[in-house]
């Protein structure tokens, strides 16, 4: 749930700091995945979304360390090119913060 609500206030943010820009929201259609340089970050799983561009996700998150994963599904209405960032709303950007407060896509399949 937690992840869940990160993502939301994200997507939130995102959707806020774009609205100034005009937005191509076929741009965003695809599967993502969270991307860091593993010298510096190591995940203990993976988080992967599908955008059906048609303001709709799925969420795929696999926990290596419990060899659990669960899909989620929600609405978006934000748009970007083949590479983004999510910075959570009233947290600053640092390299402690990858995975939680600050997140980094890179288009997928």
């Amino acid at each position: 749930m937690k992840i869940l609500r990160t993502l939301i206030c994200a997507a939130l943010l995102v959707a806020g700091l774009s609205g100034c820009e005009k937005i191509d929201v076929n741009k965003l259609e695809g599967t993502w995945t969270e991307q860091y340089d593993p010298t510096v970050f190591a995940m203990d799983g993976s988080v992967e979304y599908t955008f059906d561009g048609n303001g709709h996700y799925q969420m795929h998150v696999y926990d290596a360390l419990s060899g659990e994963s669960h899909d989620y599904n929600g609405s978006y209405a934000i748009d970007l090119i083949n590479e983004m960032e999510w910075q959570k709303e009233g947290t600053t950007y640092s390299v402690g913060t990858w995975g939680s407060d600050y997140r980094h896509f890179v288009r997928g399949k």
